[in-house]
């Protein structure tokens, strides 16, 4: 295993055991909820899921599972947000 490789995976390992919640992003790359990165991966989620919810008609199926969908993005990038302004609040914690 490269030496890169290796430290992303003790890193990963390392979050496991820390019991910090992690995001998995579109790259298929775990990061922590805190992390930038995952704020803009669920930004990127939650464009193209809005965009994907306004092809369909209202009072449809489709529509309602994507505005389900939204709901629980849009919480997840609200909590992601909160914990990074913590951290540069409290970096320490």
């Amino acid at each position: 295993m490269k030496q890169s490789n290796l430290k992303k995976r003790i890193r990963s390992l390392i979050r496991e055991m820390s019991g910090e919640e992690t995001h998995r992003c579109l790259d298929g790359e775990c990061v922590p909820l805190s992390a930038p990165e995952c704020t803009i991966d669920l930004e990127f989620r939650i464009t193209d899921a809005a965009a994907d919810r306004d092809s369909f008609d209202t009072r449809t199926d489709s529509r309602s599972y994507y505005n389900g969908l939204l709901k629980v993005l849009r919480r997840k990038l609200r909590k992601s947000k909160k914990m990074q302004l913590q951290n540069l609040v409290d970096p320490l914690l």
